[in-house]
């Protein structure tokens, strides 16, 4: 996801059963659980349907410029010095010489006027354009969001994964770490006793430190995974949480080789095909647009105002110079038509031909890049199992060395190293197992996203 997760629970009994732990309180999750959490509460998911809010916005926002618009206006001017004209003096004196001018001063020290104008939007192609661009921006803004979904889905299912590998490695290791412990006092018994070299004691017990070295690094390989559960999920790091589920509840949809290497792919559906689909119509409306700059623009409009002068600011007296007001009204239309500019409309409209041509060439390659990402996920699916079904094979095969061997050293008739080896490989084994597990996982997460089901609600 790329485009990386904080709220606290609301009504936590629809989303988990609390666990008592230390005195603290744990919200236990299941797989499903932690996906629908995450869905509600990731910092992705939250940040997509704040867009989505935001574009339902914009269609609002758009759908009022063909709404009346409405202002009001006032203004107020006191004159500290009465402008002067210059008038000749005989058009007031006949007797006056022609070349002699005299000073007049027009209106009054105080001025006030107050008005509303309306304005109406009757016919323009652009308009009609934006309200379907609108709504364009908001079906991208709903694609985004399933986009966002569903990589949460698979990386909330890639992480539940992980912690449960984790934690089953480390039981594996704690039980190992026991049976070497015993194992340990058995040698240093006969050791005591002298009937073991003490090289072969220390080999014990350096398998032994080996182990729980291994057991230290993956206590915090456990702590490390459930943190990034837990921002996957939008959960506080801070608070704990428990999971619900082991590998062994999971893993049986994540083994159905067959169902899941031949499911087919519903293109349409796919919120990566749908993103171009938006795309495509996003252009194709950009390019009417264009077309519909060639059209006139037809608006209507009302102003209605009135004016009081006055010696003095008493405007709002109705005795008098000062309060009487007078009024001016007009309704009109103005019609704007395009006619030349230089070729730009031309060479516009063009340049948004040119980008639809673009938007259909990236739907097509989007088509084929999901068939292609589908190809590959389903061969790392099939890889992913082969490898477990050889560690599965293999997990068998140690396993019955290792109990033959015991066998074989409770006899007498095996040696210590011989044991431990066996233990050493037997560990493996598992662990081996394990993270093929987590590997199925991984790439059934990955397959599931290509195949568009994580889209499905």
């Amino acid at each position: 996801m790329k485009n990386t997760l904080i709220t606290t629970l609301v009504v936590v009994t629809t989303i988990g059963l609390f666990a008592q732990a230390d005195g603290g309180s744990k919200v236990a999750f299941s797989l499903k659980e932690a996906q629908e959490y995450a869905v509600e509460h990731s910092y992705f998911t939250r940040g997509a349907m704040m867009d989505v809010a935001k574009s339902e916005q914009k269609v609002k926002e758009i759908t009022g410029i063909g709404l009346p618009q409405v202002s009001g206006s006032a203004s107020y001017n006191h004159f500290l010095e009465i402008p002067t004209q210059i008038a000749p003096a005989n058009s007031f004196n006949p007797a006056a010489p022609p070349d002699e001018f005299i000073p007049l001063q027009f209106g009054l020290a105080n001025n006030m006027k107050a008005g509303i104008s309306v304005n109406q939007l009757l016919f323009d192609g652009s308009y009609l354009v934006g309200l379907k661009a609108s709504k364009v921006y908001r079906e991208l803004a709903y694609a985004d969001q399933a986009k966002t979904v569903a990589e949460i889905k698979r990386d909330v299912t890639k992480a539940y994964g992980m912690v449960l590998s984790a934690d089953e490695n480390y039981r594996l290791l704690v039980e190992n770490e026991a049976q070497l412990k015993k194992l340990v006092e058995q040698n240093t018994a006969m050791y005591e006793a002298g009937f073991m070299e003490e090289k072969d004691l220390d080999q014990v017990k350096v398998l032994l430190l080996n182990t729980q070295n291994i057991l230290i690094q993956t206590e915090n390989i456990k702590r490390v995974s459930k943190d990034m559960l837990k921002f996957a999920m939008g959960k506080p790091i801070k608070e704990d949480i428990e999971l619900t589920e082991n590998l062994d509840a999971i893993k049986a949809p994540f083994l159905d080789k067959e169902q899941n290497l031949t499911r087919q792919l519903d293109i349409q559906s796919h919120v990566d095909y749908r993103r171009a689909s938006v795309n495509l119509q996003s252009n194709q409306l950009q390019l009417s647009n264009e077309n519909y700059q060639y059209a006139p623009k037809l608006y209507g409009f009302l102003n209605y105002e009135g004016n009081s002068n006055g010696t003095e600011f008493n405007h709002f007296n109705p005795d008098g110079l000062n309060g009487k007001w007078y009024p001016t009204a007009i309704i009109g239309v103005q019609l704007n038509v395009p006619i030349f500019q230089g070729g730009q409309r031309h060479y516009k409209v063009q340049q948004a031909k040119v980008g639809v041509s673009q938007a259909e060439l990236l739907l097509e390659q989007t088509e084929q890049s999901l068939y292609l990402d589908l190809a590959n996920k389903r061969n790392s699916y099939e890889a992913a199992m082969f490898s477990l079904e050889n560690s599965s094979e293999n997990l068998e095969l140690t396993t019955r060395i290792k109990t033959q061997t015991q066998i074989k050293y409770s006899e007498g008739v095996s040696s210590s190293v011989e044991l431990t080896q066996t233990q050493t490989q037997y560990l493996n084994g598992q662990l081996e197992y394990i993270q093929a597990i987590m590997k199925v996982i991984d790439a059934k997460a990955e397959l599931d996203y290509a195949n568009g089901l994580y889209n499905e609600n």
